[in-house]
């Protein structure tokens, strides 16, 4: 097995050799800052995240539109005494032209061009998961997108959940200020090879239209719908199927901004402390959503200021923002911080001459 394998790597270091055509090192640097006072709500408690994440990682273009990547994500956070806190390798291949693009492989989470809000993907879940383990396929043409994403994040073993999830995103403009679109996310929350029957099934639909248009500010108003449809086989009580309504409001100029976002509805966390066959809640574990969407008041509103801004060439971009979170009872309030810079430097180009 071992000859076979060094048999195929040496073969396609020949092909790659023989049409190669570029290497090139694509590096992010970022540093985040997340506090948030949440104690006290009920669905999650007060914490701060402060890390810095590096991904470098060294590509090889073997023609116009095919490239192989490999590399690393390494995170630390502050004030640890670990040298490193995580490290994942990372390894793709990517297919690249005008209107369509693949990915295959452990990559970068920021390569994916759907629209998921934070009720799919909450801001700290974002920084401790960059990488989709998986397949990403994408069409984007001049006034719409689509994609397909199958990212499988949890080995069925001993230890671990057997985890993935299939997302799907599409939209599109008209009318000159208008677009429309949905998200769908099925999460499979399944078993570890320790017990069985303790399966959960998730999903999530997004639909969206909204309008965008400048009267001196930048404007985006945005009404959509959150349904989900949610089944824990242990208990056995069929689907649960909470929903609601949202409405998103963005004002800005300069790099500065006020949003608001408010959703009226049901909890969309139900089982967030149902305790499976392993004895741990399925919390986090489950649920990667903002966990303010699990309301138990039918309402939450979050209101942001901040600013946003991309510098040098947008290789350098700035955020910071201050966010107060309502649960239909209370007042929480939220920190954003993050700063981030790459580089993309071409090291030989396609005749293979150093840059």
């Amino acid at each position: 097995m071992g000859r076979k394998l060094v048999i195929l790597l040496v073969g396609l270091v020949a092909f790659g050799t023989l049409s190669a055509q570029q290497l090139f090192f694509d590096g992010e640097l970022s540093t985040h800052f997340d506090n948030t006072e949440y104690t006290g709500s009920g669905i999650g408690d007060s914490r701060t995240v402060f890390a810095v994440r590096l991904i470098p990682t060294l590509g090889y273009r073997f023609d116009e539109h095919h490239s192989v990547v490999v590399g690393a994500e390494l995170l630390k956070d502050f004030g640890s005494s670990r040298f490193m806190d995580d490290t994942k390798f990372v390894a793709y291949y990517q297919f690249e032209n005008d209107k369509y693009g693949a990915n295959a492989g452990i990559f970068q989470r920021s390569k994916l061009v759907g629209n998921y809000s934070r009720a799919f993907f909450s801001d700290a879940y974002h920084i401790y998961n960059p990488l989709v383990q998986g397949i990403a396929m994408r069409h984007t043409g001049s006034s719409a997108f689509v994609e397909l994403v199958v990212d499988w994040d949890g080995l069925y073993s001993p230890e671990v959940r057997e985890k993935f999830r299939v997302l799907v995103s599409g939209g599109g403009s008209f009318a000159k200020i208008g677009y429309a679109g949905a998200s769908f996310s099925m999460q499979h929350f399944a078993n570890k090879s320790t017990f069985q029957g303790n399966v959960v099934d998730n999903l999530l639909l997004n639909p969206y239209i909204g309008v965008k248009f400048n009267a001196f500010f930048d404007f985006d108003i945005r009404l959509g719908g959150l349904i989900s449809a949610q089944r824990d086989r242990k208990a056995d009580e069929g689907w649960t199927l909470p929903a609601g309504g949202e409405l998103y409001f963005k004002m800005s100029r300069w790099g500065v901004y006020i949003d608001n976002n408010l959703y009226v509805g049901e909890g969309l966390t139900p089982f967030y402390h149902t305790i499976g066959k392993d004895g741990e809640p399925y919390a986090d574990n489950l649920y990667t959503l903002d966990p303010f969407y699990g309301t138990q008041h039918k309402v939450y509103n979050r209101t942001g200021i901040g600013y946003c801004r991309a510098f040098a060439s947008d290789r350098v971009k700035i955020k910071a923002e201050m966010a107060l979170q309502y649960d239909g009872k209370k007042m929480y309030c939220q920190q954003l911080v993050a700063i981030s810079a790459t580089i993309c430097p071409t090291l030989y180009d396609k005749k293979n001459h150093k840059r």
